[in-house]
C-alpha cells in the first residue's frame, strides 16, 4: 500500500509541477528611454535597464535607438535605468523609475513601455582636500606656511577633461574680519546677482588634462618641491604625476614660488590669469573657500579680458573679477577655528550652503567625507574598503570633526577600493578637519 501511495503522490506532484509550468508565460518586453527635452544628451548604446519582479529581477542594454528588450514571465514588475553623463567637468544623472507594471498573460509584446528620466547635475570634479594652514616646524618654532596643496577627484565611473578648468579664491581672502560685499540688510550683495568674487587672479592649465575615473591629480600651489628635506613634517611633491600652481612672470615671491622641483614636467605648471595686485597668490592660510569653475561658452583668458566682469572691491583697490554661479563646479568654505563670532560666509548657498572650521599651523586639512552608501554599493568594492578611521579631530572641543561614514579612504584606495565623495554643496556635511593632510607622511 506504501508503494501505491508514493506512486500517487509522485504522480500527483508531476502533474502539478506540468501545470504550474505551462500556466508561466513569457512575455516579450520593449523599454524606451526617454530624455528631458531640454538636454543636451539623447539616446544612447548600452545604458543598463532593470525590471524588478516580486522574486527576481531581469537586465538588458538599450540599442542604438534607447531601447531595452526583455523576456520576461508574468510578474508585476518595477522598471529602472540611471544613465551618468559628463560634459566639460559637469556629471548629470539620468534617472527613471516606473513601479507596479503589470506583465500578465495577453500581454501585447508590440506595446513599448516609456521610462521618463529625469536630470539632475553634480560636479563630476570635486574638490577633495585643501591644505593652506601649514605644518610644524622641526625646532618648534612655529609653522611653515609654504607647503599648501589642493587635490582635485574624478568623483564619477566616466573620464574627466579640465583643459577649461580654472582655480580660485574669494575676496576677501579670510572669513574674519571686514567684509565690504556685506550690505546693510547683513546680506552679500553679489547673492541676488549670482556671481561669486575671485580674488586677485585665476589658475589656469596650459592644455587639456584629463583625470580618470575615481582619481585625482595634485596641485601644488606653493613650493612644489620635497619641503621634508628641511622641515619633516612637510610635504614632499617630488612627483611627476603632480601640478604646480606656478608662474613666476606673474607671481615673483621668491620664498612662494622657487622653482619647482625638476620631475614635474614644465607642461604640468599651470599658469596665472592675473588682474589684482600682489607677488603671490592670495588663497587664506585660516580659512580658505577655494572655488572651481569652468567658464563656459568663452575661454579662461577672455574672461579675465571681459571688463564687465570685473569688479572693485569695495572702498579699496583691490580687484576681483565676477564668476557666475553657473559655471561653479564646485566649492567650498572653512572658518577660522576658535574665532566663532567673527566669521562670515563668502560663497553663497548656491555653491556651499556651509562651512567646515580649519585649524592653521598644525599640518591639518581640509578632507571630503565619504559618500558611505554609494561607495559601497559600487561592485567589488565593499571587501576592498577599510573602516574604523582615525584621523578626524573629535578631540578638539566644539570645533573637532570627523568623517561619519568611518570609512579611510586613502587606506582604502590603497587596498584597490573606489571612493564616492559625498557631494551635497554644503561643507557642513561634506568636508571634515583632518588631523594629519593626507601627502604627509611624517
Amino acid at each position: 500500500m506504501k508503494k501505491i501511495a508514493y506512486l500517487m503522490l509522485f504522480t500527483m506532484v508531476v502533474l502539478f509541477s506540468c501545470k504550474k509550468d505551462k500556466d508561466i508565460q513569457i512575455h516579450a518586453v520593449t523599454v524606451q528611454l526617454a530624455y528631458p527635452a531640454n538636454s543636451s544628451f539623447t539616446v544612447v548604446e548600452g545604458v543598463t535597464v532593470k525590471m524588478a519582479g516580486r522574486s527576481t529581477s531581469f537586465e538588458a542594454k538599450t540599442n542604438a535607438e534607447g531601447k531595452a528588450t526583455f523576456s520576461v514571465p508574468t510578474d508585476i514588475y518595477e522598471i529602472s535605468a540611471t544613465d551618468p553623463r559628463s560634459n566639460a567637468g559637469t556629471a548629470f544623472i539620468y534617472n527613471g523609475v516606473k513601479s507596479s507594471v503589470a506583465i500578465v498573460d495577453g500581454w501585447n509584446a508590440s506595446n513599448i513601455i516609456k521610462l521618463d528620466l529625469t536630470e539632475s547635475t553634480t560636479s563630476q570634479i570635486v574638490i577633495k582636500e585643501v591644505f593652506t594652514g601649514g605644518t610644524p616646524k622641526d625646532d618648534g618654532s612655529g609653522a611653515f606656511d609654504y607647503d599648501k596643496y589642493v587635490i582635485l577627484y574624478n568623483n564619477s565611473n566616466t573620464t574627466a577633461n579640465l583643459g577649461n578648468l580654472c582655480l580660485a579664491t574669494t575676496m576677501p581672502y579670510l572669513a574674519t574680519g571686514s567684509n565690504n560685499y556685506y550690505n546693510t540688510s547683513g546680506v552679500l550683495s553679489y547673492e541676488s546677482t549670482g556671481w561669486i568674487p575671485a580674488g586677485q587672479a585665476i589658475w589656469k592649465f596650459q592644455q587639456n588634462v584629463t583625470v580618470a575615473p575615481y582619481s585625482q591629480i595634485v596641485i601644488a600651489l606653493n613650493n612644489a618641491v620635497n619641503n621634508t628635506v628641511v622641515h619633516t613634517k612637510s610635504i614632499n611633491f617630488d612627483n611627476p604625476a603632480y601640478y604646480a600652481a606656478y608662474d613666476i612672470q606673474k607671481f615673483t615671491h621668491a620664498a612662494t614660488y622657487p622653482v619647482p622641483v625638476a620631475s614635474i614636467p614644465t607642461s604640468h605648471y599651470l599658469k596665472a590669469l592675473t588682474y589684482g595686485a600682489g607677488s603671490a597668490w592670495g588663497i587664506g592660510v585660516t580659512s580658505p573657500a577655494f572655488f572651481i569653475f569652468d567658464p563656459k561658452g568663452t575661454t579662461p583668458d577672455a574672461f579675465v579680458a571681459d571688463a564687465s566682469a570685473t569688479d572693485v572691491y569695495s572702498g579699496t583697490a583691490l580687484v576681483a573679477k565676477k564668476v557666475p554661479t553657473s559655471w561653479i563646479l564646485d566649492g567650498m568654505e572653512s572658518y577660522r577655528l576658535g574665532a566663532t563670532y567673527s566669521n562670515r560666509k563668502r560663497l553663497t548657498a548656491a555653491v556651499d550652503a556651509g562651512y567646515v572650521y580649519y585649524n592653521n599651523d598644525a599640518g591639518y586639512s581640509l578632507y571630503r567625507n565619504v559618500d558611505k552608501t554609494a561607495t559601497e554599493a559600487l561592485t567589488g568594492n565593499k571587501e576592498k574598503l577599510v573602516y574604523n578611521y582615525s584621523l578626524g579631530t573629535t578631540n578638539i572641543p566644539t570645533y573637532g570633526s570627523t568623517d561619519p561614514s568611518g570609512i579611510d579612504a586613502e587606506a582604502s584606495i590603497k587596498n584597490g577600493a573606489h571612493i564616492i565623495y559625498k557631494d551635497t554643496n554644503n561643507s557642513t556635511n561634506d568636508f571634515h578637519l583632518r588631523a594629519k593632510a593626507s601627502l604627509r607622511t611624517n
